[in-house]
């Protein structure tokens, strides 16, 4: 129901209608606990990092080949087999060997994770983390909260590829560690770091169908004390017609332009000071009476860390995050929603025992609203958190606990918790459970929209009364690890109340009047042998709205996906199977939406020790597949087969 009005344009995210910590991680090696004895398994995690985090960098070569390391779960470094969270690690190497033209590319069909777009190549697209809304998945970049204050909700469509690292996928909630939005999970993106050495440059270029075009370069190096990364792309198509019956039948096309750097430095005391940047900019088309976004995507931060003792870090940053849109129907300006979030955290780590790390802090965020047709009746608000994690060991259990108070402007205080336990139960298998609430605040569109009338359409007003979205969580999970096969599974019920739907109509505005529970089990498994490499995961889920007794919308209920790669000396040959089953576009589940599988090939060749080029096939059987219709019941249109060569030079 909230989404009827900006469905009218076929948007690309313009506001047309209501709806319309980082730690550097490369730098905190330590000695995974399985690669040196099995024994070594008892040792607490955070007496080993708390003693590694100042070591020089020649060293992660060493830690990056052993257990990859997750930060998000619990904001401080621990390897994956240690983590009591379901995660999941996209890096670099996996980046470029799958070769996605967009950020979703590399999510589809990953376990817990679904999308939906309205149609591709910088169009609006939600991400839904364990079947909850796509307003529950929070997004950080280099641990900055991103996000529209007006829509409540990412920009996943303007992720810059070229510009990432690494991705953290973090299933579960995460509120009473990062605050408000991370119901279903948190998705943290990492930009290119610099690392020790002479200075290296990068390159690369693409073409293929639909006119795509892309360049990109990057420097980066540094020494034992300074680490530099610079890099910047550009990215163009001509794209597909997003909408039949829609407005013109031309191409819809997008472009972006990026810019990514960090820096840091560390004193001869230990204290380090450091920044990071990323900017995305550009243009986006789609069909409808608002058809054109110019967007502003961008994620700022500075920030100084060091040791205060031997047991005690501690790390304090400033950020700023925007969302920028201005929307124009046949080049005549519309609105402008312009959103930007200021935000200060001051964070401890304090190593309490052998097997005992606490984990404390503030944060302060203030979101900004510019926007124009309409004004917003408020501008501005204010939350300021404090929270607080305790990581402990007991006679061979590891437990985790979580609690944050949040004192909004707006609803007031709000206190989250989560619980976590994990035992190894044998050598090669671990167990783990968990419990948490979570909630999210209504944005801005939801609570001061102006009233505002829209012809045969209605009427629709925001409701300051709001309160937040709240929900609980339990899971639990098994992971079984042996040489270089992993399997992970994990079972799961959310229950969400107040959720926040459309209520009134045809003279409506937002009430909390909706429940959801939803159960889902989720596998994923890896497998390394000799010159092959395979990872699979399945999703299985029932998102079912309490009120109705309905699915909720554009949700399936059952995804899987398949990468295989194959090394042959200077060769690499791969594809990728993605599979989703029917799901429903509206929440009175009338309009249904098939289910479709797909397949993408790609393969690469090693020129030298500078020199790569690649290849690639999308959609290779050229399958017709929707994943949202725009209002009317028209879907809205995805690529057929596409054709993609990549020249990469990195030495």
């Amino acid at each position: 129901m909230r989404d009827h009005l900006a469905n009218l344009s076929a948007s690309a995210r313009p506001e047309t209608g209501p709806n319309a910590i980082s730690e550097n991680f490369t730098e905190c090696v330590r000695v995974a606990r399985r690669s040196i004895n099995m024994k070594t398994r008892k040792l607490p995690a955070a007496t080993l990092l708390a003693s590694m985090i100042l070591i020089s960098s020649s060293h992660y070569a060493l830690a990056s080949e052993l257990e990859p390391i997750v930060v998000t779960a619990t904001r401080t470094a621990q390897t994956v087999d240690e983590s009591l969270s379901s995660v999941t690690i996209i890096d670099r190497e996996e980046i470029e060997r799958l070769q996605p033209m967009q950020f979703t590319d590399l999510l589809r069909g990953r376990a817990g994770v679904d999308s939906s777009d309205n149609g591709s190549f910088g169009k609006t697209t939600s991400i839904y983390l364990r079947g909850s809304n796509s307003g529950h998945a929070l997004l950080l970049v280099d641990g900055v909260r991103m996000g529209s204050a007006t829509l409540g909700s990412a920009a996943w469509q303007f992720l810059p590829v070229s510009e990432i690292e690494r991705i953290e996928i973090v299933r579960g909630p995460r509120t009473s560690v990062y605050g408000s939005d991370a119901v279903g999970g948190v998705i943290q993106v990492f930009t290119r770091k610099g690392q020790a050495g002479p200075p290296r440059f990068k390159a690369y270029s693409r073409i293929g169908s639909f006119k795509t075009r892309e360049v990109g370069a990057g420097l980066s190096g540094g020494n034992a004390q300074t680490r530099y990364a610079l890099s910047a792309s550009h990215y163009q198509t001509d794209g597909i017609n997003v909408l039949d019956r829609i407005g013109d039948d031309d191409r819809d096309g997008y472009r972006n332009t990026a810019l990514s750097g960090q820096i840091s430095h560390q004193f001869d005391n230990g204290l380090e000071v450091f920044g990071n940047l990323l900017r995305a900019q550009g243009r986006t088309n789609y069909d409808g009476f608002v058809n054109r976004s110019d967007f502003v995507q961008q994620a700022l931060q500075g920030g100084l860390r060091g040791h205060l003792s031997d047991r005690w870090h501690s790390q304090i940053t400033l950020s700023q995050s925007r969302d920028e849109s201005d929307n124009y129907g046949d080049n005549d300006f519309f609105s402008r929603f312009d959103t930007r979030r200021d935000m200060a955290d001051w964070r401890h780590d304090i190593e309490l025992g052998e097997r005992t790390r606490l984990t404390a802090g503030i944060d302060w965020q203030r979101d900004h609203v510019s926007s124009r047709n309409p004004k917003l009746d408020r501008d501005r608000r204010d939350n300021t958190g404090v929270y607080t994690m305790l990581q402990t060991g007991l006679a061979g259990h590891d437990l985790t606990g979580s609690l944050r108070h949040d004192d909004n402007q707006q609803f007031g205080g709000h206190t989250t918790g989560q619980l976590a336990w994990g035992h190894d139960l044998t050598d090669t298998l671990r167990g783990r459970a968990s419990w948490g609430t979570a909630f999210k605040a209504p944005s801005f569109n939801d609570l001061y929209w102006p009233y505002q009338s829209f012809g045969a359409w209605g009427s629709y007003q925001g409701n300051p009364n709001l309160k937040p979205e709240k929900s609980r969580s339990a899971e639990l999970g098994l992971r079984y690890q042996v040489g270089g096969l992993y399997l992970d599974m994990a079972a799961f019920e959310t229950r969400i109340n107040n959720l926040i739907a459309t209520a009134g109509a045809p003279d409506s505005r937002p009430e909390n009047i909706n429940k959801a529970r939803i159960r889902g089990l989720e596998l994923e498994a890896g497998l390394t042998l000799d010159n092959w490499l395979l990872r699979a995961a399945v999703t299985a889920l029932e998102p079912e709205n309490r009120k109705t007794g309905n699915s909720l919308p554009r949700r399936a209920k059952q995804t899987a996906r398949l990468d295989i790669d194959r090394q042959l000396g200077a060769f690499s040959l791969g594809t990728t199977v993605t599979a989703r089953s029917y799901s429903y576009n509206d929440i009175a589940n009338n309009e249904w939406i098939s289910g479709y599988a797909l397949m993408d090939l790609r393969a690469s060749y090693q020129v030298n020790r500078q020199w790569q080029l690649a290849a690639s096939i999308n959609n290779l059987f050229d399958r017709d597949y929707e994943t949202t219709r725009a209002w009317g019941g028209i879907p809205y249109n995805q690529p057929g087969r596409a054709y993609y060569l990549t020249l990469r030079y990195q030495p």
